[in-house]
């Protein structure tokens, strides 16, 4: 009855929140100048939008490079560029997409034609996830501890709670380097499955990876809103947007990303040009590359039949 009544409560702050979120788009859309926001998306020229898909290249080829950290620590004899491929479409699928395809199952469907075993897939799985959000944690870490962003006037948080924020973000990151380091390689038990620990390289990669994903995203808006604010004050708010996207299960977080970015920065650029930077973005950085995605997801289709991993 406990677990029950834990799940049922669970489902009720979620659908709550999702609620609240609808609510605040809702609210927020009712409130803007859209002949103002048409405007500014009319103002970027051909030279700053290609730019911006500039800056999203080293995002683009991160998230490829995700499932590449699996597939060595696993050894499995998917090539190089195919296990390339099912990362980079299995990330935007999920990520445009979300609950709509099943998330994991999704992951799993992709890998399933190539003869991999159960397990060695959810390896693969779990540590492209770790990689996504170990420089998540690294870079909202130091960015809170060395330079926290200024919040809207009413907001009553300081910058010593938000720097201790990031100080714990950090030991985190620390606290997860330390255990590759010391256990790396050792085969430990997740909820009742085996799972192998990252070697101190692998940890390193993986940082590595998602720092250069995550950096190259806030690059991208940052672009966008042209020295209206800095990378600095753009990344705590898209960190925060892609926490509050996970939890209200809208795809592609449509909405929800806008909203928090006129929250927290709409008192230092103006709404207008705020949310044309932030629908740019969502082209540069979810429907270009999602179509991508799609294309490579007929192609990995089409050639699966008879291709084993071995």
């Amino acid at each position: 009855m406990r677990k029950e009544n834990l799940i049922l409560l669970k489902r009720a702050a979620a659908l709550a929140f999702v609620v609240l979120v609808v609510a605040l788009i809702v609210s927020k859309a009712r409130q803007m100048d859209w002949p103002e926001v048409l405007e500014a998306l009319r103002s970027f020229d051909v030279p700053t939008v290609a730019t911006a898909f500039l800056l999203a290249i080293p995002a683009y080829l991160a998230c490829a490079g995700f499932d590449l950290v699996g597939r060595h620590a696993t050894g499995h004899g998917l090539t190089i560029l195919r296990t390339a491929l099912i990362s980079y479409t299995g990330y935007f699928f999920s990520l445009n997409l979300g609950a709509l395809i099943g998330g994991l199952a999704f992951r799993y469907r992709l890998y399933m034609p190539y003869g991999l075993a159960g397990m060695t897939i959810s390896q693969v799985i779990g540590l492209s996830v770790v990689t996504n959000w170990s420089g998540y944690v690294l870079i909202a870490g130091a960015v809170l501890a060395y330079q926290p962003p200024g919040l809207p006037p009413g907001w009553h948080l300081s910058s010593a709670v938000l720097r201790t924020a990031g100080a714990v973000l950090l030991l985190v990151a620390a606290a997860y380097i330390a255990l590759c380091a010391v256990r790396g390689g050792s085969t430990v038990s997740l909820k009742g499955s085996p799972f192998r620990l990252p070697t101190m390289r692998i940890a390193a990669l993986q940082f590595a990876l998602s720092a250069i994903s995550w950096g190259s995203i806030g690059g991208i808006i940052t672009w966008l809103l042209q020295g209206e604010v800095s990378w600095f004050a753009v990344m705590p708010v898209l960190m925060m947007s892609a926490i509050a996207g996970i939890w209200s299960h809208i795809p592609s977080g449509l909405g929800v990303t806008e909203v928090v970015f006129l929250s927290l920065l709409g008192h230092a650029v103006p709404e207008s040009r705020l949310l044309a930077a932030v629908l740019a973005f969502r082209i540069v950085y979810y429907i270009v590359p999602f179509a991508m995605a799609a294309l490579a997801f007929f192609y990995l289709e089409a050639t699966a039949g008879g291709r084993k991993a071995g």
